[in-house]
């Protein structure tokens, strides 16, 4: 059938890096945006009832303590990030995916239980490493899925799919006063994205290109980034 002027404007126009992927990689694409944005959300949960756990006569949680959980999250995204890289190479892009946002989802929800800092430093590293994870995977299974050529407008529509989830909290901390037994509650949300694991299971593919190299045995060992050869881009990327 002949294609219409509108189609090939929209073909042509900014958006061309859509209207070029098929069906398969913009279902990757969008799974990958909204654990994004989801694990911003999560993320920042914790800077929304932080002035609540302070106050709570419960846990008996110090300033001092406070930023050192603060901390200790970013130090778990960055160990998660290769430790599911890793699983990834192992049991697929898409599985490892789910279990990345589950491990979020989850361990934030748990929060609810906390009843010293210990307890919610644990919590807080455990979902960390599934933030990681869902960071370094969500965006592979994309650039695996799409054509080449748009790689670097997708990692930053992907990027600022998290922006998005800064502003959800940003909005909820405007309209829901959280106050030291509530903040418990708000954690708890944060356990919604373990739904998105149904999404991907039902609707997203798995890469081609890792089955192809697990067929063929082309996958490479981790060591292989700190090579000569690789050492100074690997370095030069961190």
């Amino acid at each position: 059938p002949a294609i219409s002027p509108r189609a090939t404007a929209l073909a042509d126009g900014p958006l061309a890096w859509w209207y070029e992927a098929d069906t398969r990689a913009r279902r990757a694409f969008i799974a990958a945006s909204l654990g994004w944005m989801l694990d911003s959300f999560d993320v920042m949960l914790y800077s929304l009832v932080l002035a609540s756990l302070l106050q709570d006569p419960a846990l008996q949680l110090t300033t001092a303590v406070a930023g050192q959980l603060g901390a200790l999250t970013l130090l778990a995204a960055a160990v998660g990030g290769v430790a599911f890289g890793v699983i990834a190479d192992r049991i697929g892009r898409k599985r490892a995916l789910m279990a990345a946002v589950l491990t979020y989802s989850v361990f934030t929800g748990l929060c609810y239980f906390a009843a010293e800092p210990w307890h919610l430093g644990a919590l807080r590293f455990t979902a960390a490493l599934g933030m990681g994870g869902e960071w370094s995977l969500g965006v592979a299974l994309v650039m695996e899925c799409w054509p080449e050529k748009h790689r670097p407008i997708l990692a930053g529509v992907i990027g600022a799919a998290a922006n998005v989830g800064f502003v959800l909290i940003a909005v909820l901390g405007a309209y829901f006063k959280v106050t030291t037994t509530s903040w418990r509650w708000v954690m708890v949300a944060g356990a919604a994205p373990a739904f998105l694991t149904f999404l991907i299971q039902i609707f997203v593919p798995e890469s081609e290109r890792w089955k192809a190299a697990v067929k063929h045995s082309t996958l490479s060992p981790l060591a292989e980034v700190f090579s000569p050869a690789l050492i100074k881009r690997t370095l030069l990327a961190i």
